[in-house]
């Protein structure tokens, strides 16, 4: 039955060709936005390691080429800032961020840890940026004044970072070079960070200290304060004021951080909801043109269904014939989408999501193709189950 299925398919391969292109480019786009779908949908409800509410982000415009430490002027002007929007009552923590949450800005390198090649996000903080976001430390402690004067640079990661590297082995104390004559050395464990929230994919994170003498650390140009709830945004005008008076050399920018959540979320979820859009629209229209095409292919085949109707066979057998084709189209039209599919993950595209969200959207790919296409051949297959053989007869 396949063999006999294959060679109908084969000896009308120019008209089956645009339905084959049509199939694959919807297995294509629907795959693209259930995969999206499936990884937003299934970071949404973990936790990201941090509090963003009450966070107000104060960004300071100045350029470190390079990467470099900031100059001792810059960074004892940096920390004044820092002192004194914590003597303010209307703050409750803050502290110097290099790329905080929900910025739009990333430190990524890689690393040669315990004999792993890993990927390592980076942030450089100040003591107080685990008070300041609400981070819980399961591991040994955050950053305190003992790190001012440690031999080694200290830094805390998440447990993330400790699954891909150390395993079940204890982190702590754990050293790493950075630089030549430079060391790291582990001093706590926080939660699984997603630095970018809710859209964020699971990251090996890693924050390291910045010391207030600059003896090591990278000046972050971010100073995030936790807000006492109920602050007016009034005070903005306030802060700002105050900021100038320290530091008259420096602007910046007072933002909260729930816009910056929102901005983020609007940014990511855009090329999600205009793929969702537009794989409507295509495959809205490559129904209504498979049902066309399948009509019309029914249509010039009158005599051929009014033949095997007239050699005994039922309604219900031409009904599934018909079905069947339609079967044999998407599934080589699938066969080749799927090719393309399991090369992403080799090229490096879709890292960004997890292999059980990868599965998943594969999966529905397949179960909205099929079910497409033999919706749109249920009405076409029912009009050839209804020919008899006098109507061959008739046919012109």
């Amino acid at each position: 039955m396949i063999r006999h299925l294959l060679k109908l398919v084969w000896n009308r391969k120019r008209a089956n060709a645009l339905i084959v292109a049509e199939i694959f480019v919807s297995f294509l786009v629907v795959f693209a936005v259930l995969t999206g779908a499936v990884a937003v949908a299934g970071g949404w409800g973990k936790p990201i390691g941090f509090q963003w509410q009450n966070v107000w982000d104060v960004s300071m415009d100045f350029d470190i080429d390079g990467g470099q430490k900031a100059s001792p002027e810059l960074h004892a002007s940096v920390m004044r800032m820092l002192d004194e929007v914590r003597a303010l009552p209307q703050v409750a923590a803050a502290s110097v961020s290099n790329t905080p949450p929900y910025a739009f800005s990333t430190t990524e390198g890689r690393r040669n840890i315990n004999g792993k090649d890993v990927t390592v996000i980076i942030d450089d903080v100040t003591s107080g940026f685990a008070d300041t976001m609400q981070m819980k430390v399961v591991r040994g402690r955050w950053f305190n004044e003992d790190d001012e004067i440690s031999q080694h640079w200290p830094v805390v990661v998440d447990t993330n970072f400790v699954k891909e590297v150390y395993g079940n082995a204890d982190p702590i104390g754990q050293k790493f070079e950075e630089d030549e004559n430079l060391f790291h050395q582990i001093v706590g464990v926080v939660e699984p960070y997603r630095k970018d929230g809710e859209t964020s994919a699971p990251m090996n994170m890693m924050f390291r200290h910045v010391a207030n003498n600059g003896k090591h650390g990278r000046l972050g140009s971010h100073i995030l304060l936790r807000m006492q709830p109920g602050t007016s945004p009034q005070f903005e005008v306030e802060l700002a004021s105050r900021l100038r008076q320290v530091a008259p050399e420096v602007s910046f920018d007072v933002r909260q951080m729930e816009r910056m959540r929102t901005n983020m979320l609007r940014t990511r979820l855009a090329p999600l909801v205009a793929g969702g859009i537009v794989g409507l629209f295509l495959i809205g229209m490559v129904s209504l043109g498979l049902t066309g095409v399948l009509w019309q292919n029914v249509t010039r085949r009158t005599r051929e269904i009014g033949l095997r109707r007239a050699m005994g066979a039922s309604g219900t057998r031409v009904h599934r014939q018909i079905l069947a084709e339609v079967a044999v189209l998407a599934t080589i039209a699938v066969v080749i989408g799927s090719i393309i599919v399991w090369q992403l993950p080799v090229l490096g595209a879709f890292s960004f999501v997890s292999p059980s969200a990868f599965t998943l959207g594969f999966a529905g790919a397949l179960a909205t193709i099929y079910g497409l296409t033999l919706l749109c051949g249920l009405y076409p297959s029912w009009l050839a189950s209804r020919l008899q053989p006098a109507d061959a007869l008739r046919y012109e």
